[in-house]
């Protein structure tokens, strides 16, 4: 699912722009930002989510 510049970041991980592949680490909550390269019609896809459960200790 792509998500437009100003909409709210539903999960924790690393975006890319759909435009020129930059990609962006963004923490949900925040507001998704215009791509720092300026593509016009570029929209954020997440390609790598956090998980939500802690690390396990040994």
């Amino acid at each position: 699912m792509s998500h437009r510049p100003g909409a709210t970041v539903p999960v924790t991980g690393i975006y890319w722009c759909t435009v020129c592949k930059l990609p962006a680490r963004f923490t949900a909550g925040q507001e998704f930002p215009a791509c720092g390269n300026m593509c016009g019609r570029g929209l954020w896809e997440l390609v790598e989510g956090e998980s939500e459960k802690p690390a396990e200790s040994t």
